[in-house]
């Protein structure tokens, strides 16, 4: 009996101090997460790396599986303080990118436009969240036929509401806004190095430095008269992808915000898929706009206006009522 129980206690000892194949994987992992915040994160000089690793090696001894580690990563990236980097689970990603397969009811035009009654273009863009290149195609092709149908011989300027645009993916917003931005650069991201990437609009295509990431897939539409002037309309909720927007805008002629100030992030993130096909989206650099003027936090509009969410759109809408007044005064002179 004594004999037996020494051999199990031997037998248990040796697999106690040797690692798991489960533990290596789930290690391996984490190294994985943490190699990538290490070397692109925008915050990463600044942050204590060593501290981050410890807490994450120790809190990896509670956990059974790689999913066990998704709030563990979910807690080194909340750690980095940048307030915008995010991680998607592998279910959350398959979903993100196969949204053309859901979309019974067109929910990803989350757009409107008409002609205003003063022959004011308005467009009223929320966010477009979706990595699903059929969707995307969709977005930037419908938001520039929108543009198109719109547009006439005597329009006076054009507003564009992002006050609900909550971000996503900028790159069809941008592309859809093509005929509003006209070709050239409209803004960069800046990492903590001081390089620039800069993003741009031409001839049907958006996407950053040389490289095209969405393109309309028909003859991209060009207004009949684009020097007519365009008012932003900003708040509270526009935000990330939405700050884009209001950046591309931002210092270009004959264009003037309205509204109160955005989320306050500012901050480009870029795509990390890990190996078991969850995601970091990680934030790597902050906006300049087309003058290199940086932001990173808050934009605030030209003209501050005060107001309630519930008025968007209504008559009693006063920031619009300001962008309609102020478009008067430019058509006049």
């Amino acid at each position: 009996m004594k004999l037996i129980y020494i051999s199990f206690l031997l037998f248990f000892v040796l697999n106690c101090s040797k690692p798991s194949k489960n533990s290596l994987i789930k290690k391996e992992y984490l190294e994985e997460v943490l190699k990538i915040v290490e070397e692109h994160s925008i915050n990463r000089d600044s942050i204590n790396f060593d501290k981050i690793k410890e807490s994450t090696y120790e809190k990896l001894k509670y956990t059974d599986s790689l999913k066990d580690c998704y709030p563990i990563i979910q807690s080194v990236l909340k750690d980095l303080n940048d307030n915008h980097s995010f991680f998607m689970t592998k279910d959350q990603v398959d979903k993100w990118q196969s949204t053309s397969k859901t979309d019974i009811n067109s929910e990803s035009i989350t757009f409107t436009g008409k002609l205003l009654s003063n022959n004011i273009g308005y467009l009223h863009l929320k966010g477009f969240s979706s990595g699903d290149s059929i969707s995307i195609q969709k977005y930037s092709d419908s938001l520039q036929h929108k543009i198109k149908s719109i547009d006439n011989e005597n329009i006076k300027g054009w507003i564009l509401d992002l006050r609900e645009n909550t971000g996503g993916n900028c790159w069809p917003m941008i592309t859809g806004l093509g005929p509003l931005l006209g070709n050239g650069i409209c803004g960069y991201f800046i990492d903590n190095k001081e390089q620039k990437a800069s993003w741009f609009y031409r001839d049907g295509g958006s996407g950053i430095d040389s490289t095209i990431i969405t393109q309309v897939s028909k003859k991209p539409y060009k207004l009949i008269k684009g020097s007519k002037p365009i008012a932003v309309l900003t708040g509270s909720k526009t935000c990330s992808s939405g700050e884009v927007l209001v950046t591309a805008f931002h210092n270009k002629s004959n264009t003037k915000s309205f509204g109160e100030r955005t989320a306050g992030l500012s901050t480009g993130n870029v795509n990390f898929k890990l190996s078991d096909g969850s995601m970091i989206l990680l934030t790597t650099s902050i906006y300049a706009d087309r003058h290199e003027n940086i932001f990173g936090n808050e934009i605030i509009p030209d003209e501050i206006i005060s107001f309630s969410y519930e008025s968007i759109g209504e008559p009693n809408d006063l920031v619009i009522k300001r962008a309609i007044n102020w478009m008067s005064q430019k058509t006049k002179n």
